[in-house]
């Protein structure tokens, strides 16, 4: 449980600031919409991840029956709600959608560059 909130911890303060590095560089460069769809992108990036690392060590945790609370439902749901944010932001342009991929990327990227360090470490 330790190393589960260690890691959400380590991407949310890594990943939050590689975000806002790069949205403050899309103010000034390009302009406030696509610095919103980084914004957002990166958001569901940090959603996404914080989602997914938690199935995975209820799976994983032994000692209980969390892991058995897990159902179809639960992994259904959540690609189910990313295509439906995806397809808001698409339809009603809130944000760019290249600059919302954009975001999502570099939270990915963040992702593999802790996992490579944790696993050098």
């Amino acid at each position: 449980m330790e190393q589960e909130k260690r890691l959400l911890k380590s991407l949310q303060i890594k990943g939050g600031i590689a975000i806002l590095i790069t949205a403050i560089l899309a103010i000034f460069f390009i302009s406030i919409y696509e610095a919103a769809g980084i914004i957002i992108g990166g958001l569901i990036g940090i959603l996404n991840f914080s989602m997914m690392i938690r199935f995975v060590y209820k799976i994983l945790d032994s000692d209980s029956t969390k892991g058995k609370g897990i159902n179809l439902s639960q992994y259904t749901g959540k690609p189910l709600f990313l295509l439906i944010l995806f397809f808001a932001i698409i339809k009603w342009q809130l944000a760019n959608i290249l600059a919302v991929i954009i975001g999502f990327t570099i939270i990915l990227i963040v992702i593999t560059a802790e996992g490579l360090r944790q696993d050098t470490s």
